[in-house]
């Protein structure tokens, strides 16, 4: 059902003309009343007929790009991408950490269609984002990084997070490995989903057993790398390589298999995921699956630009994964 400015009076408890002075900036309004009937507009992702004619025929010139974290050198690369490829289209850009909040992510998108505008660019929280649906058909949005089919009407720009796990995996068997641990960032995203769909596959094609105890949560952070390659180093002890999937954990992780005494790669081989000027410089120089952020962030701009100008069939973008082969895999 269509929520009109009168609904949005009588649930506020207010007047019409007080819900079109709050929309309208047209008269000063109570905080208590201007508080609850933004609450109610953002609720029903209410846009007024006129400002929704406004919407359709001028631009604001203003993107929005929300993202899951960004402390990471990938994250930090893609929003460097989408900044880079708005300022050569003359957009301004709105950045949204949402910081892994699923409640966080769907309020920001609320205010940001209520906002108007123009269109969002976002790497969201989980794959939990069906309630995308109530906007993408009036709102240009583009997944990027992370995405769920389940969205309609939302191109995605990604990398192969398969040809990532698969990759690693197999680098690592063919030094010989058959235990591989496994530390990713986040559950229920399509990029762990991915990358863990290709480290079974190689697995599977060597004839080595998938086993879910080879596999720890490190949540992204370095105290999170560090504490999950302790857990699963004590609880599996056969383990002799780990492929980790965020730069900041592979810092943990290095820390942390200092601490204990173990030597890379003689004791445990490394493959990371990411990057991160340090890599090379790390003693030894880290091994690392790569996505190209910068170039996935200009990609999802340019698909957002297409939907903003009208076009309805805006392609899926999958970009290729490579390898940075350096020492702490077990290569010379």
């Amino acid at each position: 059902m269509k929520v009109t400015m009168k609904d949005i009076a009588k649930e506020a408890g207010v007047s019409v003309a007080t819900v079109s002075h709050v929309i309208n900036g047209t008269k000063n309004i109570t905080e208590p009343k201007r508080s609850k009937v933004l609450e109610i507009i953002e609720k029903y992702h209410y846009v007024p007929n006129s400002t929704a004619k406004n919407l359709r025929t001028q631009s604001t010139k203003t993107a929005a790009m929300v993202v899951s974290s960004f402390t990471d050198s990938f994250v930090n690369g893609m929003i460097y991408g989408v900044e880079q490829k708005a300022r050569e289209m003359g957009y301004s850009l709105l950045l949204v950490n949402t910081n892994e909040d699923e409640e966080y992510e769907k309020k920001s998108i609320n205010l940001l269609y209520s906002k108007m505008v123009d269109g969002i660019i976002l790497s969201p929280t989980s794959n939990d984002i069906n309630y995308l649906n109530d906007f993408t058909e009036s709102m240009p949005i583009v997944l990027v990084n992370r995405y769920n089919p389940v969205v309609k009407n939302a191109p995605r720009v990604t990398g192969d997070n398969f040809r990532v796990g698969y990759d690693a995996t197999s680098h690592l068997i063919q030094h010989g490995h058959r235990n591989i641990g496994v530390i990713y960032a986040v559950p229920n995203v399509s990029t762990t989903e991915g990358r863990l769909a290709g480290y079974r596959q190689a697995l599977e094609e060597k004839g080595i057993m998938y086993d879910e105890e080879h596999l720890e949560l490190g949540y992204a952070t370095v105290e999170g790398g560090a504490k999950a390659a302790e857990t699963l180093l004590k609880k599996e002890k056969d383990i002799t390589a780990l492929f980790i999937q965020n730069d900041l954990m592979t810092i943990g992780v290095i820390s942390k298999l200092k601490e204990l005494g173990l030597k890379i790669p003689e004791d445990i081989a490394l493959i990371g995921f990411g990057d991160s000027p340090s890599a090379a410089i790390t003693a030894p120089p880290i091994t690392n699956m790569v996505l190209p952020p910068q170039q996935i962030g200009a990609k999802a701009f340019e698909s957002l630009s297409k939907l903003i100008n009208g076009e309805t069939h805006v392609e899926n973008i999958e970009l290729p994964a490579s390898m940075v082969v350096r020492k702490s895999c077990g290569c010379e």
